[in-house]
């Protein structure tokens, strides 16, 4: 029964996580600018293409389906073409995981930045999200 339920949920998953056809972003990102006005500590809403955005926006009622938290090079981690991971984020099937910004350069996406953290505290949230 369990291997049947852990089979069942990794097929869900998969469905879930593809991307839906024929998705366009109404407003795609402009990739530099978006580099240009990260800062630590904020937070980048996606409105995510794969099926789970679509019910998690229906379910929500908005048009972000997924958050990341920038917190600039994590280490020296990379991706295989050298970009550097500057995102934590958490998938489903994966985990929390480091991401590059190109990952979201043809999304809509919004920044979030919090306000009343000192610089001390926004380093200790990024210190404990790259860990």
């Amino acid at each position: 029964m369990n291997w049947t339920l852990t089979g069942f949920g990794q097929i869900l998953a998969r469905y879930l996580n593809r991307p839906e056809d024929g998705y366009e972003p109404f407003t795609p990102s402009d990739p530099e600018a978006l580099r240009a006005a990260l800062r630590p500590g904020d937070v980048l809403l996606v409105e995510g293409n794969n099926h789970i955005s679509g019910v998690i926006k229906y379910l929500t009622q908005s048009t972000w389906s997924h958050a990341a938290l920038y917190i600039g090079p994590i280490g020296e981690r990379t991706t295989d073409d050298g970009e550097p991971l500057v995102l934590v984020e958490a998938n489903l099937g994966e985990g929390v995981v480091g991401a590059p910004l190109s990952k979201y350069q043809c999304f809509h996406t919004r920044i979030c930045r919090p306000i009343g953290l000192t610089e001390d505290d926004c380093a200790r949230v990024c210190t404990y999200a790259a860990e």
